[in-house]
């Protein structure tokens, strides 16, 4: 017991000769260090909401430019295989029951020789070189439909 009793009044010295209140350069050390944890923290909070306001711009303009191609590069996409075949002849081998519901059109040159075996008449005049063809291409991939470009 000796021994506690020894510790309590070294820890009764020690704790009077301390002084009471922080050196005015801990005071200013403590200060100094507050402020510095408190531009971290607005730092953080500037960086995080430019990084919110980025993704949002870019979202939006994902949205944006996905609803514009999708108005502008399927302008031939119908919900019915009549409404999409104007101007255009059947392929022999096309099924028209088969709705186009994402049909694109397809810009391609085919040889004059080949127009027969798409469904369309030869033309006398042309007989060898290349014309500009549109073919109607249905959502399978199956060309349906072909139109001679003037």
């Amino acid at each position: 017991m000796d021994d506690r009793v020894d510790l309590d009044r070294a820890l009764s010295r020690l704790a009077e000769s301390s002084p009471r209140e922080a050196s005015a350069t801990a005071e200013e050390r403590l200060v100094l260090e507050f402020r510095t944890r408190r531009r971290r923290r607005r730092v953080r909070w500037v960086y995080s909401g430019l990084a919110a306001a980025c993704l949002a711009l870019a979202l939006a303009w994902s949205v944006f430019h996905h609803s514009s191609q999708s108005r502008f590069s399927r302008p031939e996409a119908t919900g019915s295989y009549s409404n999409a075949m104007e101007g255009f002849v059947a392929l022999p081998y096309a099924q028209s029951d088969v709705p186009l519901e994402e049909a694109v059109i397809v810009r391609v040159e085919v040889q004059t020789s080949e127009l027969g075996m798409l469904g369309m008449p030869l033309a006398p005049a042309k007989t060898r070189g290349k014309v500009r063809a549109d073919l109607l291409v249905g959502q399978d991939g199956v060309a349906r439909a072909v139109r001679l470009v003037e």
